[in-house]
C-alpha cells in the first residue's frame, strides 16, 4: 500500500512536469521551431492548440507556479530521504523525475527571456 507522503509526492511531481512542459510547448518549441525555419509548423500549432496563446501572455505566472511546486517537490523528496523508505528504486525514479522537470524549466526560462535579447547582443 503506498502512504500519503509518496502519494503526495508523486503528485507534485507529476504537476511540476506538466507545468514545465506546458512552459516549453508555450515559449521554447516555438521557438525552436521558428530558429529551424518552421514558421509554418508554429501557425498550425497556435491554430490547433488557441490555448497557447493565452499561455504565453501569462508565463510569467506560468514559470513561477512551475517553479514553486518543483520546489516543494524537491522539500518532499529531502523530507523522504531523512525517514526509511522501503522502496529505493521509486525514490530514484523520483530524483530522475524532478532533475528532468527542472532542467525543462531553465530551458523554456531561457528560451522565452535571454534567448532573444542574448541573440541581439550577440547580432552587434
Amino acid at each position: 500500500m503506498i502512504d500519503r507522503d509518496q502519494l503526495t509526492t508523486n503528485a507534485s511531481l507529476l504537476g511540476g512536469l506538466s507545468l514545465a512542459l506546458i512552459g516549453t510547448t508555450c515559449c521554447a518549441l516555438p521557438i525552436l521551431l521558428l530558429a529551424l525555419g518552421m514558421g509554418s509548423a508554429v501557425a498550425a500549432m497556435v491554430s490547433a492548440m488557441p490555448w497557447l496563446v493565452t499561455v504565453s501572455q501569462y508565463k510569467h505566472i506560468t514559470f513561477t507556479l512551475t517553479a514553486f511546486i518543483l520546489a516543494y517537490s524537491f522539500y518532499r523528496l529531502t523530507k523522504m530521504t531523512a525517514c526509511e523508505s522501503d522502496s529505493k528504486n521509486t525514490l530514484k525514479w523520483q530524483r530522475r523525475a524532478l532533475g528532468l522537470s527542472s532542467a525543462i524549466l531553465i530551458l523554456s526560462m531561457f528560451t522565452a527571456y535571454l534567448l532573444l535579447p542574448l541573440s541581439l547582443w550577440l547580432a552587434r
